[in-house]
């Protein structure tokens, strides 16, 4: 199933196309709900939605944090590319560089938050099955406990 959405406010017009080929239709439809809400097509009717979907802020935090967030909110069950990822972003908060977002993702790889499959041209990542919150800190106060302990030595 392929559903394509054009929307046009203010003179500003865009179109995006969702594609499912295993994907059954309520989550299919609770997907696009989502993104339609986080772009503000339904802002203007904010009281009548009595959806879980709604309007998120990504305006406060690192951009670590708020990629990370989008990232649980629009992708959680979803391979995606790092265009795929920057397009939607930028449809709910501010321009954001592919060279930065893809940073980013390679930090999330490197600390166990994504997958990635692919080459480098195609290069797709996921939210991993099971994220323990407790890894990535105790990862790096390791880090850091190995590189204190060497600085001090080396006194």
């Amino acid at each position: 199933m392929r559903i394509r959405i054009e929307i046009e406010d203010k003179g500003l017009k865009s179109s995006h196309e969702f594609e499912s080929q295993n994907v059954d239709g309520d989550a299919l439809r609770d997907r696009i709900v989502g993104f339609l809400s986080a772009s503000g097509v339904f802002d203007s009717r904010k009281e009548s939605i009595s959806s879980g979907a709604s309007s998120r802020d990504y305006s406060s935090g690192t951009i670590m944090d708020r990629l990370e967030s989008f990232i649980r909110y629009e992708f959680s069950n979803t391979w995606f590319t790092t265009q795929e990822l920057r397009e939607r972003y930028e449809t709910v908060a501010d321009d954001i560089k592919l060279s930065t977002v893809s940073t980013y993702l390679s930090r999330m790889n490197r600390d166990g938050l994504l997958d990635k499959r692919g080459n480098r041209n195609n290069r797709q990542y996921r939210l991993t099955e099971n994220v323990e919150p407790d890894v990535v800190p105790q990862h790096n106060y390791q880090r850091q406990n190995s590189y204190e302990k060497r600085r001090a030595e080396s006194r």
